[in-house]
């Protein structure tokens, strides 16, 4: 069954790669919606292989450097995370067919193609070619930190493959690793994820901030499993978990920090998104340290909760930088200081808002309470032997993942609070109108999804990322599936009735207000009831929050720069661009033609 599912999702690549290519010959509308059918129909012919388990179906496709081919595959990990990709990558094309703004498709579909080819690589020159598409679609070009990706990913598979070997994934695993060049490999990698991930905020592109929360930092923990996890397993060290944990730690608590102190609600939440790579580097490392002390079960609990922490930003990247760019829109600004009232104006969006903001913090029944649950589970499994010393690096990241948690909660409800709740500010964000139907639909859509994913973690991680986290750490089927079970008699926390107490709680804060109301009077929503002083519609602007975040914003750190070499003459060629995509887009139809014939 996997061959010609496999064949199909290579050819769906390509066609999306040419369709990115021809954007410019047909309306945006139906540009967006070819390529979300593309997406759609990719992301359930992922589910049968998936469901079955099925082994993996390699495929060999004659093109690349001399000497070499392509090699894909389908196996349980990348099948995990390609159902991400796909489910993201139809909601950001299905929304970027609705909007009346005009929005490029581009940069998605070929976000999307390289993605998908990186994930159903078998070797690491067909991961790091995908990886290139994808950072030079025009969503990335102007970036600088994400072109150095594709580089850094081609350093860590050189030194991952011995001399002599096919830098193939199977023929890694069977070869014999130098652990210094595995060490060297494993700091590459993490510093390409940080260099693909890390939010940049001297230019608002909000199909950019869509495409990175969607789809680069869950793919970024696909990357961290994949080549430490998974190729580098046979070389680790007893110190690779303390160094991944500390880079982890630091991470997600600055990426945290800078989400409760940003003033615009997009940019705090890429910061707030950002976060989530690093609990994934969090996760890996305290799966290696698990793996080095011979505990699987407790390396079963941290992979898990990277999966979950992938699956979560997936969603929820998706869904809030979605919801962010039709609140600014609507609102004409995307400073928290301006905006408020939108429960009242935008009633869909803030819903979907607010679920988003929930699926991505620390607060339950979302995924990333169960996420941080299986990391706090890892940590209580990991070996308790040793001096302070040994035990000095799990307190430490104990205590930074608490601290990462709380600056992500108050970062959520500061959001929420000034944005959704708070006050009404200005005119045009009192008159925000409700996004069109089509465009709310897609929203709750998704926030449906995100949260009926965070009541049932324990079924999803069973269905969907179980088979891989089995081949990671060589459990048999059953030892995983009792993690965030519904019943206490395994590993879990009681979801449905601490569901049932929320829905309770909410409930009565809802109706007792209702029950007690007196007699209304003629007077504005954000003035609790009282007439508002002459000359001051908003009320007294003394009274409001100002918008600003309740932590101080880091220091900008002046790295030191080398002196500018002396220029050197060059002859511009004009027709660089062109010439490159009809090289790419030949490439894509051989690798077309060579898939369908096999």
């Amino acid at each position: 069954m996997n061959d010609p599912i496999l064949r199909f999702l290579i050819v769906d690549a390509v066609a999306l790669l040419l369709l990115g290519a021809g954007t410019s010959l047909l309306p945006q509308a139906i540009c967006g919606l070819l390529t979300a059918t593309l997406c759609g129909l990719s992301a359930l012919l992922c589910l049968p292989p998936l469901f079955s388990h099925a082994p993996a179906a390699p495929l060999s496709v004659p093109v690349g450097p001399p000497g070499l081919s392509l090699h894909f595959a389908l196996d349980p990990l990348s099948l995990f995370f390609l159902l991400n990709l796909f489910v993201a990558g139809t909601a950001v094309a299905a929304f970027q067919s609705t909007v009346v703004q005009p929005a490029r498709i581009h940069p998605t579909a070929w976000c999307v193609a390289g993605t998908a080819l990186s994930l159903l690589a078998a070797d690491g020159v067909a991961m790091v070619i995908g990886l290139a598409v994808t950072c030079a679609s025009a969503g990335y070009r102007g970036r600088r930190l994400p072109m150095l990706a594709p580089a850094l990913l081609l350093g860590a598979v050189c030194l991952l493959t011995p001399s002599g070997y096919a830098p193939r994934f199977d023929a890694i695993r069977a070869a014999p690793i130098d652990s210094d060049h595995a060490t060297a490999a494993m700091v590459l990698t993490v510093a390409a994820v940080g260099a693909l991930v890390w939010p940049d905020n001297s230019e608002r592109c909000w199909t950019r901030d869509a495409l990175t929360a969607g789809v680069l930092i869950p793919f970024s923990s696909y990357l961290l499993l994949r080549l430490i996890a998974d190729l580098s397993a046979a070389a680790a060290q007893p110190w690779w978990g303390a160094l991944l944990l500390l880079a982890g730690g630091a991470g997600s608590v600055v990426a945290a920090w800078r989400a409760a102190a940003l003033p615009d609600i997009d940019t705090a939440i890429a910061a707030l998104l950002a976060r989530q790579a690093g609990l994934a580097v969090i996760g890996v490392g305290l799966a290696m340290t698990a793996r080095t002390a011979d505990l699987p079960a407790a390396a079963a609990f941290a992979l898990d909760a990277t999966c979950l922490t992938a699956l979560g930003t997936s969603l929820a990247g998706t869904l809030l930088s979605l919801s962010a760019h039709t609140i600014g829109t609507s609102a004409g600004t995307y400073r928290l200081s301006r905006l408020g009232g939108l429960v009242h104006a935008m009633p869909g969006t803030s819903a979907a808002l607010s679920a988003g903001l929930l699926t991505a913090s620390a607060l339950p029944p979302g995924l990333g309470f169960a996420a941080l649950w299986l990391s706090f589970q890892s940590i209580l499994s990991a070996p308790h032997t040793g001096g302070v010393l040994s035990q000095l690096p799990l307190a430490l990241i104990a205590a930074a993942i608490a601290l990462s948690a709380g600056l992500s909660t108050a970062a959520s409800l500061r959001v929420v609070g000034i944005a959704v709740l708070g006050r009404p500010r200005t005119p045009r964000g009192a008159g925000a109108g409700e996004s069109p139907s089509t465009i709310r639909a897609i929203l709750l859509l998704l926030a449906a999804t995100a949260l009926l994913a965070g009541v049932l973690p324990g079924p999803l991680l069973r269905l969907l990322a179980d088979p891989s986290i089995d081949a990671l750490t060589s459990l048999p089927p059953a030892q995983g599936f009792g993690l965030l079970s519904l019943a206490g008699a395994s590993p879990g926390y009681l979801i449905v009735p601490l569901l049932a107490l929320l829905t309770l709680a909410v409930g009565a804060a809802w109706r007792v207000p209702r029950q007690l109301r007196k007699p209304a009077k003629p007077a504005g929503p954000w003035t609790d009831g009282m007439q508002p002083p002459i000359g001051l519609p908003f009320g007294d602007p003394a009274a409001q929050s100002s918008g600003a975040g309740f932590l101080p914003a880091l220091p900008e750190i002046a790295l030191p720069r080398p002196p500018p070499l002396p220029s050197l003459p060059r002859t511009r060629i004009s027709a660089t661009f062109p010439g490159l995509w009809l090289l790419l887009a030949g490439f894509a139809a051989l690798l077309l033609a060579l898939a369908v014939v096999g």
